[in-house]
């Protein structure tokens, strides 16, 4: 993680004060364990699967991307902290074991984040979850989600969202990344070279934007917005007892460094919105030279992040 802290200016002057205390980011996945690095920060949590009570994770996505977004790094002596170490974190469980779930769970769990807000200042959601298409399931099923989503959005919460690891042929994006609420997450690992395997931008889902809508056939949504680093990243194993960390590699990855970020940027600027901060999260990208299909607005880059924001407020 400290590696990619150095990619993205996490650890410059600007940010390097700000840990995310007072933030609240939701999390829709395969729920969360109870890993060291989380405990004491997580304020609400629901199973839309087997509507356990407690708090758990069978999967292990979860707890990773819960851990890139808000581990304090504990059990590592802070090397493998999180973007937003001291955020506070909502969680849903909507993926099972397998690592499988329903549009109609994470429709659920939007609207239950919905119901939340007048207890929890949520102002962050993370969907590190892929769609392959819209194929099979029913229309109505989507006209839900999509309602629900762009509620969120109308309540000022930031939704991010991964791409989905289908490419690189274009129009591979994961339909929940594809929606125009979404700040949709790439993956690209800059000059780093990796460990042997494939790098996640070889294989993270390209644009453009697949827009359903008949008015707009002709106008191709430029998406993904962002992308950040997704290859090899050290965070939270849900089998903690044995194994504190593990390493995954992803769009997955990718989304919760950018929420994160946005955690870090809300604590300095709590009275941003999520247009503005969204605005402000693209035009501080660092340009990669790629098609916006590839990298979008380009590497996220959390020190200019805040030094535009600074020129905001």
């Amino acid at each position: 993680m400290n590696r990619v802290r150095r990619m993205i200016g996490c650890d410059h002057r600007e940010a390097a004060p700000y840990t995310g205390r007072g933030v609240c980011v939701a999390v829709l996945d395969s729920g969360v364990a109870a890993h060291p690095d989380l405990r004491g920060r997580i304020a609400a949590f629901k199973d839309f699967v087997s509507d356990k009570r407690m708090y758990y994770d069978d999967n292990g996505h979860g707890t990773h991307v819960s851990g890139i977004l808000g581990g304090s790094g504990m059990m590592s002596r802070g090397r493998y902290r999180g973007i937003a170490p001291e955020c506070t974190l909502i969680c849903g469980k909507v993926l099972d074991k397998k690592g499988g779930g329903s549009l109609k769970n994470l429709t659920n769990g939007l609207i239950w984040i919905s119901e939340l807000i007048n207890k929890y200042p949520i102002r962050i959601l993370n969907i590190s979850i892929e769609m392959e298409s819209e194929d099979g399931i029913d229309p109505k099923d989507w006209e839900q989600f999509r309602k629900h989503i762009w509620n969120l959005w109308d309540k000022n919460i930031m939704i991010v969202a991964a791409a989905g690891n289908k490419g690189p042929n274009p129009m591979t994006l994961s339909p929940i990344g594809e929606c125009g609420s979404c700040v949709c997450v790439g993956c690209h690992d800059g000059n780093y070279k990796g460990n042997g395997g494939r790098l996640c931008n070889e294989y993270s889902s390209r644009g453009p934007g697949k827009d359903t809508t008949i008015t707009n056939m002709l106008n191709p949504l430029k998406k993904p917005d962002i992308v950040a680093p997704g290859t090899d990243i050290m965070s939270c194993h849900y089998r903690y007892s044995t194994k504190p960390y593990i390493a995954k590699s992803g769009t997955s990855m990718s989304a919760p460094i950018v929420s994160g970020a946005c955690a870090l940027c809300l604590q300095k600027y709590p009275q941003l919105t999520n247009k503005e901060l969204r605005r402000l999260l693209l035009g501080s990208a660092a340009d990669l030279g790629q098609s916006w299909s590839v990298q979008g607005a380009g590497m996220l880059q959390i020190d200019r992040l805040f030094a535009q924001a600074e020129l905001l407020y």
